[in-house]
Order: structure tokens, then C-alpha cells, then sequence
């Protein structure tokens, strides 16, 4: 993943444009940074670390130039990794946003036709492709996946660019036409942008001419217009006002991305390993543990296999002792840095343990100590209260759940083709229902604002996600939540549930739970508690969008109540991106 920002010119102009765009571009990307830009040839300049820490990069003139900030999620963070990245003579430059699912097979053509490549990046195949011959039209043929990348050639005043899946947009400024990732980055360079469609290539030169064509490679007619008009405190934010909603709104997006991500070997190596564990834990802290709650249920249905979940600060104590030749710990951190989890696995591959790391950061520690580690790609996420990353976590989960399920035969590649097809189509039905839960999230915020305690409570697989809500309303709203299991709420906990005490309850989704879910609703209701209900009924308080199958059904669950722990937070006026005393990562 990463943001884009270009330029092209009718009389030079200096690199501070590039810097700034990328600059807002942050949240898109950090771990490095780099810029292209036409002199008598291509000149590269490339460093680690995010824009604003690099400025030096961005002391040139010209009339075009390519600037690119990256978050890695196929290839390390390293500076040959960093963006642009060059064909083998060097004479075209290519940035990418997104991932391409079919690089192996491209990457292996191609060094079978004698190119050099030196990257481990999936960016890299473009521009030996262009190097060919191709065009950007071939591109959109070619490659699989779900991308947007840019690219200038030696000699060619021009900012090429194909868009399939991941946004681009055009802005028109008084001596410059711009390219790049989100709107709010064209700020003060463009007062209007054009949305570039999605499955179209063109590009902007430096005499001022824009063009756009379809992938059959017919002008396109008639582009989207749009006002670029954004309060100068929330440009890096992309508009919204805390990153925590802005980190809501990209759920689905994450979790295509997941997919996209998740190369099939490694899957398929570590359902493997999982298959043949004599004995499997998960570990995780916080957000993560409760995604490896969710994931057992995932393990059971789609892998038939048993798997134990504890808590990455527990398992020292007393799962340690379990451990041995045979086992296989499966670490779940989105930071890949949380010490709990680190210290855990350490001991766990000292007595003989094989791991399976599960987190958002290539190069984090636990990627280094992992045999295995599946990429997340959820792409930056700086709110500490965990959103997008808890989702996609899932989604990663939930495929190896199901690669155990292929290994062991209780799966075909059918159904394994069939469940990526559902979590594609449930993510972009989510995107479209998006607006309205976080509507009724609203409204019930208000209703909320002045109170000091609640419960959320579910049964099945929705109780870690009960556990995680409670999570939420604590970190983004300061609001004192408690996650409850559905019949537990009638040992002890019931008394609370009087004089319009907050009792927010996830409808299961497991038959078996229909009779308790349907008597504990009567007696809240009896002892007049305020009761909002989570489910994709259309007479749900929160109505969560409709999944596709159970396994999809958490995602549903949990976003409108991260939306109502925002719009709490926000209703009291809260910093709910750096809630007071929390880190994103606990390091030490």
C-alpha cells in the first residue's frame, strides 16, 4: 500500500510540491519514501522513513516529476523496496499503490526473458513489462489484482498512470495538472479534481493535456468532477476529523486488500503446519486476543481442528508448560512489536515450537521470529483504538481456517474460491451501508453521552466480539463497558439492568442461542434497562449489514459498535486517537 503524488508542468517548479503531497499522504504509507523526476534522464532519489523526514530527497526542479510514500506489504521496508522502481535500463519509473496477485508468475516470466530483478516487491514486474513494450492498456490485461500505479519514461514529459481497483485523482492548478491518491492532497494545488475511473489508464503532461481511456482503450467522455475543499487540519487525515472514523470507513477496503494480500503458499504452508500441530495455541493481547477468540469458531467450522486461545501475558504462566516439539503457536499482533506477545513466542521456540506470526508490519519482531508470517495488509492505521486491523485480522484468520479445511479435506478449492468471493462482495456491500450505520451510531451517541457504565453481550461467535466492543466504548469513549456472555447476564450481572442502564446486545447467529437470546431480551425489557440490539434486522437499533455466511457475521457485528464508540467519544469531546495513558503498542 502507499499514497501518490505527482506533478507535470509547463515551466519547472521545485520538489516542494512533491514533499507536501506526500506529506498528507502519510497515513497511507510511512516506511519509506522516494521521488522520480525528468532531468536529460530519470534521476531516483530514495530514503527510509516517512516524507517530512526526508526533505533533502526534494531539492530538485522539473517539469515532471513522481513521488511515492510506502507501507509494505509484499517486500520489506527497505530502501531498494522503496518506490519508484526502475526497469533495467533504467529509462522508466514506476510507483504503485495496492497489490498484484499474479506476480509470481509474472516475475518468474520475466527472469526467464533475462530481466533483472532486484526488488522483492510485486512493483517491480511493472515496469520490466513496460521495458517490453507493453502499454498501461496491456497492464490492465495483464496483471491480477487490486492497484493503481504511475510511471514516467526518459524523454516523455508525461505522468502515466492505470487505476484497477485502488483511487487515483486528477487536479488541474494554474501551471501544473497533479496526480494522486485522495483528494485532500490536492489542497491549494487544485481547486477541482476529476476522480479517475476504475479499469482506466491515461495521463498528464507537462503542455497541460489530460487524458483518460477505458481498458478497450476508447476516450473516456465524461469524468466525475469533484471540489477539493478540506479544513487544513484534517488533510493528513483524508478529510475526516480523527483517524479513528477515517480508519472505520477503510474496513472495507482492508479487507479486500486482505485477500489480496495473503499470498496462496504461505497460506497453504501454514494450514499445513496447523494441520499437523499435535497441539496449536493462539496468543494475542487486547484487540488481537479477541480476533483469536473469533478465529477458534473459524478453526472448528472450516479446519475441524481444536485450537486454545490465551491471552499472550497469560501464557507464560501456564500454557508454557504445554509446549513442545509438535506445537504450533499461532502469534497475532498488529503491531508485530507487543512484548507480551514477543516474550511468548521466544519461550515457546525454545521448547520447541513452531511459529505462525499474524500481523499488519513486515519486519516487525514477530515477523523476524516467525518460521511463517501471513501480512495482514490493512495498510496504516494510527487511531490506538485498533478498527480496520481487528477486521482484516479476521478475514486472515478466517482464510487460514480454511486452508487447514483444505488440507485436511473438508474443503474443495470451489468452496475456498467461494468464501474469498463472499469477503470481496460482503466488503463492498459494507462500504455502501456504511453511511447509514454510522447514522443510527450517531443518534444513539447522543443518547449515550452522559453515561458511566455499560454491557455488551453476545453468545457464539459474537462474544469475543462483545469483548472487543466493551473494548472500544472504554478506549474511544472513556465510557466504563463490560463485555458479558449472553446467559452469564443472568448470573449476577442482571442486577444492574434497571433504571435505563445501557445494555447494548449482538443477537447471535447460532439457532441453538434463538431461545436464551429471546428470554433474556423479555427480562431486560421487564426491568426497563435501555436495551440497543445489534443485528442485521431492519428493526435493530444498530442494524449490521447482512452477511453472507456466519463467518462474515463478526465483521457485521463490530463495525456499528466501533462507530458508536467513536461517536460517543466525539459526543464528549475526547482525544479519541491518543486516548490518555495508552499506547498503540505496548513495547516494553
Amino acid at each position: 500500500m502507499g499514497g501518490i503524488f505527482a506533478f507535470a508542468c509547463r515551466s519547472p517548479r521545485d520538489g516542494s510540491a512533491i514533499l507536501e503531497g506526500l506529506r498528507r499522504l502519510t497515513y497511507r504509507g510511512y516506511d519509506s519514501v522516494g521521488v522520480a523526476f525528468l532531468d536529460d534522464k530519470i534521476e531516483v532519489k530514495k530514503a527510509m522513513g516517512p516524507a517530512d523526514r526526508n526533505p533533502g530527497l526534494f531539492s530538485f526542479t522539473s517539469r515532471v516529476a513522481l513521488g511515492h510514500t510506502r507501507y509494505a506489504t509484499r517486500g520489506w521496508p527497505t530502501v531498494e523496496n522503496a518506490h519508484p522502481i526502475l526497469d533495467c535500463t533504467g529509462r522508466v519509473a514506476v510507483v504503485m499503490d495496492g497489490v498484484i496477485d499474479n506476480y509470481e508468475q509474472l516475475r518468474s516470466s520475466l527472469a526467464s526473458r533475462g530481466h533483472r530483478l532486484v526488488t522483492t516487491t510485486d512493483t517491480e514486474v511493472i515496469p520490466h513489462l513496460l521495458e517490453e513494450g507493453k502499454g498501461p492498456g496491456d497492464l490492465l490485461s495483464a496483471l491480477r489484482g487490486t492497484f493503481s500505479a504511475a510511471y514516467v519514461r526518459s524523454g516523455d514529459e508525461r505522468v502515466w498512470f492505470v487505476q484497477d481497483g485502488q483511487p487515483l485523482v486528477i487536479g488541474r492548478g494554474q501551471d501544473c495538472l497533479y496526480l494522486a491518491s485522495d483528494l485532500p492532497s490536492l489542497y491549494g494545488f487544485a481547486d477541482e479534481a476529476v476522480i479517475v475511473p476504475e479499469g482506466s489508464y491515461g495521463y498528464i503532461s507537462a503542455s497541460g493535456e489530460l487524458s483518460v481511456f477505458s481498458a478497450d482503450g476508447s476516450p473516456v467522455q465524461q469524468l466525475t468532477s469533484k471540489r477539493v475543499k478540506y479544513e487544513p487540519g484534517s488533510l493528513d487525515k483524508a478529510g475526516y476529523p480523527h483517524y479513528m472514523l477515517k480508519e472505520i470507513y477503510e474496513i472495507p477496503e482492508a479487507l479486500e486488500r486482505t485477500t489480496h494480500s495473503l499470498m496462496d503458499k504461505y497460506l497453504r504452508l501454514s494450514g499445513m503446519i496447523l494441520y499437523g500441530a499435535r497441539r496449536a495455541f493462539i496468543i494475542g493481547n487486547g484487540t488481537s486476543l479477541h480476533a483469536g477468540m473469533v478465529s477458534a469458531y473459524y478453526f472448528s467450522s472450516l479446519g475441524g481442528m481444536s485450537i486454545d486461545v490465551v491471552s499472550a501475558a497469560e501464557f507464560p504462566y501456564y500454557a508454557l508448560d504445554s509446549v513442545g516439539t509438535g506445537t504450533v503457536v499461532l502469534a497475532v499482533s498488529q503491531s508485530g512489536e507487543t512484548s507480551d506477545v514477543i516474550r511468548s513466542v521466544k519461550m515457546a521456540k525454545q521448547r520447541g515450537a513452531v511459529i505462525v506470526g499474524v500481523t499488519n508490519v513486515l519486519g516487525s519482531r514477530l515477523a523476524l521470529e516467525s518460521n511463517v508470517y501471513l501480512p495482514i495488509g490493512a495498510g496504516p492505521e494510527l487511531a490506538v483504538p485498533a478498527t480496520k486491523t481487528f477486521t482484516s485480522t479476521l478475514v486472515a484468520l478466517m482464510l487460514l481456517a480454511a486452508h487447514v479445511g483444505l488440507t485436511a479435506g473438508r474443503l474443495s478449492q470451489a468452496e475456498l474460491n467461494e468464501l474469498y468471493n463472499d469477503i470481496r462482495s460482503f466488503s463492498r456491500s459494507l462500504a455502501e451501508d456504511m453511511p447509514a450505520i454510522d447514522a443510527a451510531a450517531s443518534k444513539i451517541a447522543g443518547e449515550l453521552r452522559d453515561s458511566r457504565d455499560a454491557y455488551v453481550v453476545s453468545s457464539g461467535i459474537t462474544y469475543p466480539v462483545a469483548l472487543e466492543g466493551a473494548l472500544k466504548l472504554k478506549e474511544a469513549a472513556m465510557l466504563h463497558a463490560e463485555g458479558v456472555q449472553l446467559g452469564e447476564l443472568r448470573h449476577g450481572p442482571m442486577v444492574l439492568a434497571r433504571g435505563n442502564y445501557p445494555i447494548i446486545v449482538i443477537k447471535p447467529r447460532e439457532e441453538a442461542a434463538e431461545e436464551l437470546y429471546s428470554r433474556v431480551m423479555s427480562e431486560l425489557r421487564a426491568r426497563e434497562a435501555k436495551v440497543i440490539e445489534v443485528s442485521d434486522s431492519t428493526q435493530a437499533a444498530l442494524q449490521a449489514p447482512r452477511a453472507p455466511r456466519p463467518e462474515l457475521y463478526p465483521i457485521a457485528a463490530v463495525a456499528p459498535l466501533q462507530l458508536l464508540a467513536y461517536r460517543v467519544g466525539f459526543e464528549r469531546g475526547l482525544p479519541i486517537d491518543s486516548p490518555p495513558g495508552l499506547a498503540k503498542a505496548i513495547t516494553t
